[in-house]
């Protein structure tokens, strides 16, 4: 892969926007954005991303970097597949002429991807597709739909895409990886997974395409499910994945709304219709992961579910996660049509009127639960407490809680000092919480913290440079990589006489990529943390921070002499006990009038 390949993508796709389609970013100072870390749980901002420097930063979790590595990060992958993900993005062709930048996992991309293609060019041209392609018409599906979803067909034989994978130059072991085919029980080899099911290519977030699902279109056989979909693979995760996200992401974002509805037929419906902001469960309730992928849009999301939501242990489990996650969820209720794709053959219109008329998920409840028994019966009362008592206590607001017992409370006609009781009582089952991977995040020692923002500030107000150089030895600085620029910096100024930032980052050593990183990282924190400091608060800061690192300095020295006194006293030195001794109270008296 030429390096230029690298930088054009980079040219082309700025940082900032990047970041935004992950996480909310706000302004902080000119070209400078802030927002809670990604990487780890933190109440205060410390993750700043740079418009001028191209760069994001953590100052929490010590995580940064640029687009490339920001992708890598985000969405745990390696840099082959990030490589391919924001060339897409950016719309650059991309040379493979380095074996190491394909890895197993850019292989499988390569098999669905081609396995997609194969299906497609069967249902458009093959004569044994022409029951499927009078399926489709009969479901009201336009040409130009069956060509943006990539939608294909499975034929009914063992071994075509196999074979016509193989024939590509891929392995049968790789091939069967992509969750494409099947072991034979029997013998050795392979056997096709999907056979004479209409296809439905599942893409990621961006838009490669990972897995699939099939529709049986056959007659009724007790062996044939109606829907299989791919197993779980190295590229294919089931639970974090949306059908139709990559889609439908940027007008969730522009509507403020995520749509969520259970089946393939039902989000191409809608986007068919001009509803693009719908994505599909693929029939589960939604997972933690597939939760945050919405909340990178937006935190409004409607489910509009086929069954029963109130009596469904499925879906409220997915309501519930999205609740933990601070969502605002409603319900759309399906009225005179058994799902959404049947709502919108009998008018568009009335699809989009469901989704303006969705209910709180609260009300929805109330509604499911109350309207479906008499509630002057105790059995039936006892049932609808139980049901509406055990939703109303996954809610964490006290007042929106108070709200649903009130009107509990007149549905029932039960004090509402009854039920407050009986909700006590109520096991909850709670939502496992996502936990950080602590093992990723890196606190900063204090002094390396101090460190960094004497040398930082330098960086940003180079007035203050020959002060700190006269007043700072690099060895008073503990972190090393820290002390290598710091030790660089000192050469150039002392060099130059004079210092300038871009200068400065070209004097150093052309592979050492980390220090120029690192430089520009310490620029911005300071811009963040001192945006309008006068040059007397700042000069305090570094005074401040120089006394700091030189007591650490002393304290660590004293620690130094005490070990050799004793190691002098073992051996009855007194000479060396004598000159250690004299050290220590130098050091000693030193320490004690920079603590005054």
């Amino acid at each position: 892969m030429a390096q230029d390949n690298i930088e054009e993508i980079k040219s082309k796709i700025d940082v900032v926007d990047l970041v935004q389609e992950y996480i909310q970013i706000k302004p902080a100072g000119t070209n400078n954005f802030k927002a809670n870390c990604p990487f780890h749980h933190e109440k205060t901002p410390s993750f700043m991303v740079s418009r001028d420097k191209q760069i994001w930063h953590c100052f929490g979790c010590g995580e940064g970097g640029d687009i490339f590595s920001f992708v890598m990060k985000m969405e745990g992958l390696e840099f082959p597949e990030a490589l391919r993900v924001l060339a897409k993005k950016a719309g650059v062709q991309l040379q493979y002429r380095d074996p190491a930048l394909n890895n197993q996992k850019t292989k499988l991309q390569d098999i669905c991807r081609y396995a997609a293609e194969f299906y497609h060019k069967i249902l458009l041209d093959h004569p044994k597709a022409q029951s499927v392609r009078d399926y489709l018409k009969k479901r009201q599906v336009k040409d130009e739909t069956v060509e943006t979803w990539t939608l294909g067909f499975a034929p009914d034989a063992w071994e075509t895409l196999s074979d016509f994978l193989i024939k590509k130059g891929f392995g049968a072991e790789d091939i069967f990886l992509a969750g494409l085919t099947v072991k034979k029980e029997r013998g050795s080899g392979y056997y096709d997974r999907f056979r004479n099911r209409l296809m439905f290519p599942v893409r990621d977030p961006h838009g490669t395409i990972i897995g699939f699902g099939g529709r049986w279109l056959g007659p009724d056989r007790p062996e044939a499910a109606k829907y299989v979909n791919s197993p779980q693979t190295l590229i294919y995760d089931k639970s974090h994945i949306l059908y139709g996200f990559d889609q439908a992401k940027q007008a969730i974002k522009q509507e403020k709304l995520a749509v969520v509805v259970e089946g393939y037929m039902d989000c191409i419906a809608s986007h068919q219709a001009g509803v693009e902001n719908v994505v599909a469960s693929s029939g589960t309730a939604l997972t933690l992961e597939q939760v945050k992928l919405i909340k990178r849009m937006t935190v409004n999301v409607a489910f509009a579910f086929d069954q029963d939501i109130a009596g469904d242990t499925a879906s409220r489990r997915g309501i519930e996660v999205a609740w933990q996650e601070e969502m605002n969820t409603k319900v759309i209720r399906i009225v005179g049509a058994k799902d959404p794709d049947d709502l919108i053959k009998m008018g568009p219109e009335l699809w989009r009127q469901a989704i303006q008329g969705a209910q709180s998920v609260m009300d929805y409840y109330f509604a499911s639960v109350l309207g479906s028994m008499d509630v002057k019966k105790v059995e039936n009362k006892k049932t609808a407490a139980k049901t509406l008592l055990g939703v109303i206590a996954k809610l964490s607001d006290k007042i929106e809680q108070t709200h649903y017992l009130q009107k509990l409370s007149v549905a029932l006609s039960v004090p509402e000092d009854v039920l407050r009781d009986t909700l006590q009582k109520v096991k909850i089952r709670a939502v496992p919480e996502a936990t950080p991977d602590q093992s990723a995040v890196h606190i900063r020692d204090r002094y390396t913290a101090i460190g960094e923002t004497v040398v930082g500030i330098v960086l940003r107000y180079p007035s203050l440079l020959p002060q700190l150089i006269d007043q700072l030895p690099p060895e008073h600085i503990v972190d090393v990589k820290l002390q290598n620029l710091y030790k660089s910096l000192v050469v150039f100024y002392t060099e130059k006489q004079t210092f300038d930032f871009d200068a400065f980052l070209k004097s150093l050593p052309g592979d050492d990529k980390k220090s120029l990183t690192y430089a520009e990282i310490l620029s911005l924190r300071t811009a963040d943390e001192y945006p309008d400091a006068d040059p007397e608060a700042l000069e305090k800061e570094v005074r401040k921070g120089v006394k700091e690192l030189k007591k650490r300095h002393i304290q660590g020295e004293l620690k130094k002499i005490e070990q050799a006194m004793r190691q002098a006293e073992m051996q009855g030195d007194s000479q060396a006990i004598e000159a250690q001794s004299l050290m220590f109270s130098e050091l000693a008296a030193e320490l004690r009038h920079l603590e005054e």
